[in-house]
């Protein structure tokens, strides 16, 4: 009884065969398709090229010498389409040496003529499992990267936050290095969803989160904290690189022309930052987070449109990053 092997995107393991002996495409294409496999054929290296643009394969068997292309550009051409496909080659025994360039590019394995069509069989059964664990490992990272992501914007949701933010306290512990953190926050959403709606809203949340993407190193990342709220994770950066930082974003936020703000006054959309750096601010994880909330608060409840941090204990506004006429502020 014959065990049917399943991958992603085909209800079973799609294998096309090339080779310009016709007995050999038959003999190949009659004995796996008795066995349940998905078995297309072509009759040399150009087909075969025009079956792979067309259609996704798991496995090529290809022969190595054919006319015309032959089954090294084969290799090439279906490596460069999908690197994960396997590629069988089948050779005679004077070619074994190209059959082991064929290797070096990226085959799977080879097989000398005459073969045995159980010698065959259990390579591709070698192949297939290959692919499903490849596949299992697939999913194991998409599932990874989903429970990490905001399926809103697609930037690092607040889960994976919370656990950088640990290694980061611990490596800069050892380093005796620094990093900040910069809390951005959507001035007026609110009322942009009540008015616009919440489709309108989450449009300007997904291009918010690029903008942010868009004016951070590589080296930084950008979270959704949660609703309208975003943070930007900036390594090694000090208080004065964190605040450059935030200001050169927040000129970007003003000036960007919106592809989703037509309804908005003056079609502008403003943020509110909050600033802090560890160990500058706080020593203790919870309390930095808190800072930085409320230093972002901080900045809402006193005109928006601003960038505030701590200075000597005290919230102050960024002067640099003011859109009015700039003036330091401190609580009481």
């Amino acid at each position: 009884m014959n065990k049917l092997k399943e991958v992603e995107g085909a209800a079973t393991v799609r294998i096309l065969v090339v080779d310009d002996e016709e007995i050999v495409r038959d003999m190949l294409s009659d004995a796996l398709s008795h066995d349940g496999y998905n078995v297309q054929v072509a009759k040399d290296g150009e087909d075969a090229i025009k079956q792979i643009e067309n259609a996704p394969f798991e496995i090529v068997i290809t022969d190595l010498k054919m006319p015309g292309i032959d089954g090294l550009e084969v290799l090439k051409y279906a490596k460069k389409t999908n690197p994960d496909i396997c590629i069988l080659m089948i050779t005679a025994y004077g070619t074994v040496g190209s059959a082991v360039t064929a290797m070096k590019l990226g085959a799977y394995d080879y097989i000398c003529k005459p073969f045995e069509l159980c010698e065959m069989k259990i390579i591709i059964e070698k192949a297939i499992e290959r692919q499903r664990l490849l596949h299992e490992s697939r999913l194991v990272e998409s599932y990874k990267f989903l429970s990490i992501t905001d399926c809103l914007t697609k930037i690092y949701n607040c889960r994976y936050f919370d656990e950088f933010i640990d290694r980061e306290i611990e490596r800069v512990k050892r380093s005796s290095g620094v990093f900040s953190l910069v809390f951005v926050d959507v001035d007026n959403f609110k009322q942009y969803n009540d008015v616009n709606g919440h489709i309108a809203g989450d449009n300007i949340l997904r291009e918010l989160a690029e903008v942010l993407l868009a004016s951070t190193r590589k080296t930084d990342f950008a979270v959704r904290h949660g609703g309208e709220e975003f943070v930007l994770v900036l390594p090694d950066t000090t208080i004065e690189g964190a605040l450059h930082l935030a200001s050169s974003t927040a000129q970007v936020i003003q000036s960007k022309k919106w592809r989703y703000v037509s309804a908005l006054p003056k079609k502008r959309i403003t943020v509110s930052m909050g600033v802090v750096t560890f160990p500058r601010d706080a020593l203790i994880k919870e309390v930095l987070i808190k800072k930085a909330d409320e230093a972002m608060y901080y900045s809402k409840n006193n005109g928006k449109d601003k960038i505030c941090y701590f200075k000597e204990g005290n919230i102050v506004e960024y002067e640099e990053a003011a859109i009015h006429q700039p003036k330091q502020t401190e609580t009481e």
